[in-house]
């Protein structure tokens, strides 16, 4: 009996690519739309991967809510 194992290419590109991790919280990228996880973004002035809500300077949401009741 012979048995073949055949790869899938998603998982041939999955070995393949490094997987980035948050600079923040440490925590593995992600993709929404998969649901594994929140995708990161590339902070310019660093160039380091975050999580958006872990990049540094980011406006947290109650933040935003009392500066729009503020008016600024």
């Amino acid at each position: 009996m012979t048995v073949q194992t055949i790869l899938r290419d998603d998982a041939r590109d999955a070995a393949s690519r490094p997987v980035r991790h948050c600079q923040g919280c440490g925590e593995r990228a992600g993709s929404i739309s998969a649901g594994t996880g929140r995708p990161l973004v590339r902070d310019r002035e660093s160039g380091r991967f975050f999580h958006l809500s872990c990049k540094p300077g980011a406006m947290r949401s109650g933040d935003l809510l009392e500066r729009m009741g503020a008016g600024l």
